[in-house]
């Protein structure tokens, strides 16, 4: 019945009508290995015969492996082993299945069990042998060749596979060569050339992943990493790669869980071990961070963003929602420059949302800190790339108008008052000044400059007394009159006088 199963409604289409005859070949191409289909190669262990469970399954498992359904013919092939488990041949038939899956380190188990069982079991030495030359374990291969040539010298695959462990290594020389010497595109060539004799090779699989990893290609090596890992699930090079991988891609779950792995076959690896700290570290730093900024403590938010952000300079979309929150706490503490450049840094680590919004954050914390020129040159910049952005282009005319304003006179700083002054603060300014600046009252050496900066008062006086020249100069908007000269102030009256071709103020008092 479990056989009936294993083939029911949704796999009929295996069924060719007739058993079909053992699988004596076992072909790696594109991954599968080639079990050999010669008297020769197989060994003494016929196939097994009759009927019963073990029969039935076997057939049932090659019917599944010739349809390509590898993981139903390792079901068949586990239940004929649980009703022959001395049986060389099914754990190689098991092996086959394993490798198209490329599942190899439960494929070596099977294959180390099959010349357990029987050590004159060619085929067993032969088909570990190739898997191990793929994985680029070559010592290990070329003494199964060797045990081979002992029982049957002059084997003809096991003289051609013991030959072609030279090209391997040739090809391996050449990948070290360059790695050693930090040539690392003539590495990704020589990787190649190793994988064109061992498609499966554990230590260029190690050397790509470091490739990847070295130019930041991180889901190729959680790609490459976990390819490896099917294999030798053990591998800590593999593990920790993986994780730091999968930090760098801001998933610290994953990254922990490989860390973790790692040190639950070596509790005593270093690498693994700092690696897993630092992500305990940077998340705990992280959080810390962000309550502190939601409980308004900008001061110690700003340190533990900063903090956190010297944990891994190279962690960019971690960083980049640190260097967020740092802009926020710095902008609450009116440190606009400062929070300027964390929003650029923000910008430039992320992508989509994130960055639109930290370019209008950068724009708006350069108008705060009055840095106009800046502004426009932000502000331009995010305008033309986000060109139907209605926010970019209000914020660029807002901040060329700003920009413009601070090249005119500053009325306020003329007066020396506030922006905030009432118009009885304004008044007040104004005749102390008057009073101090007037012609009539300095040496004639110094009349032509005090009557400039009396004059200037003067235009100051004028507009800001003037509630709606006031709020219209404050908007940036050009006053046709406020460029005059010598008129009355709304304060006090003058009179002027000629005297050598040179308007004169004589200045009394209201």
């Amino acid at each position: 019945l479990i056989f009936r199963v294993g083939v029911g409604s949704g796999e009929q289409e295996m069924r060719r009508g007739a058993a079909i005859l053992i699988l004596w070949v076992f072909c790696l191409q594109g991954g599968h290995l080639a079990l050999g289909n010669s008297a020769e190669e197989q060994g003494e262990e016929k196939p097994p015969q009759g009927g019963g469970a073990g029969g039935a399954a076997v057939h049932l498992g090659d019917e599944a492996f010739g349809a390509g359904n590898f993981a139903m013919a390792i079901q068949f092939y586990t239940s004929a082993i649980e009703a022959d488990s001395k049986s060389s041949l099914l754990f190689t038939k098991r092996a086959a299945a394993y490798i198209s899956m490329r599942h190899q380190a439960q494929a070596l188990r099977d294959l180390d069990t099959s010349v357990e069982l029987d050590s004159r079991y060619i085929q067993g030495y032969i088909t570990r042998g190739k898997l191990l030359k793929q994985m680029c374990s070559l010592e290990a291969a070329e003494r199964d060749f060797k045990a081979v040539l002992e029982h049957r010298p002059g084997h003809k695959t096991a003289t051609q596979e013991l030959n072609a462990l030279e090209a391997v290594h040739s090809a391996l020389a050449v990948l070290n060569a360059a790695m050693s010497t930090q040539k690392f595109v003539a590495a990704r060539k020589a990787l190649e050339g190793v994988y064109e004799h061992a498609q499966d090779c554990v230590q260029a699989q190690l050397l790509e992943a470091e490739l990847n990893m070295r130019d930041k290609k991180y889901d190729e090596v959680v790609a490459v990493s976990g390819n490896l890992l099917k294999s030798q699930p053990k591998n800590l090079q593999a593990l920790i790669l993986r994780g730091k991988a999968y930090f760098y891609l801001h998933d610290h779950d994953l990254a922990k869980r490989h860390f973790g792995e790692a040190l639950k076959y070596d509790p005593d690896c270093k690498d693994a071990r700092t690696e897993f700290n630092k992500v305990k570290t940077y998340d705990k730093t992280r959080t810390s961070a962000e309550r502190a900024l939601e409980a308004k403590e900008w001061e110690e938010a700003e340190a533990t963003f900063i903090k956190g952000l010297s944990l891994d300079p190279e962690h960019r979309q971690g960083n980049a929602g640190l260097w967020h929150g740092l802009a926020k706490a710095r902008s609450a503490l009116g440190r606009h420059l400062l929070a300027a450049e964390a929003y650029d840094a923000v910008a430039v680590l992320a992508e989509g949302d994130l960055e639109r919004e930290a370019r209008a954050a950068q724009v708006r914390a350069l108008l705060a800190a009055e840095d106009w020129q800046q502004a426009v040159n932000k502000a331009r910049a995010a305008a033309q790339q986000y060109q139907s952005s209605r926010e970019f282009r209000m914020l660029y005319a807002e901040a060329e108008k700003r920009l413009k304003m601070s090249k005119r006179k500053d009325y306020y700083k003329i007066l020396g008052v506030e922006k905030s002054a009432d118009e009885k603060e304004i008044k007040r300014a104004y005749r102390e000044l008057a009073k101090k600046y007037h012609p009539d009252k300095v040496e004639p050496d110094q009349q032509e400059e005090a009557a400039k900066t009396f004059h200037e008062i003067a235009e100051a006086a004028e507009v800001l007394g003037n509630e709606e020249k006031r709020t219209r100069w404050e908007n940036g908007e050009d006053l046709e009159d406020m460029g005059g000269g010598g008129g009355d102030s709304p304060f006090t009256n003058f009179g002027g006088f000629r005297s050598g071709g040179r308007q004169e103020f004589h200045f009394r008092w209201g």
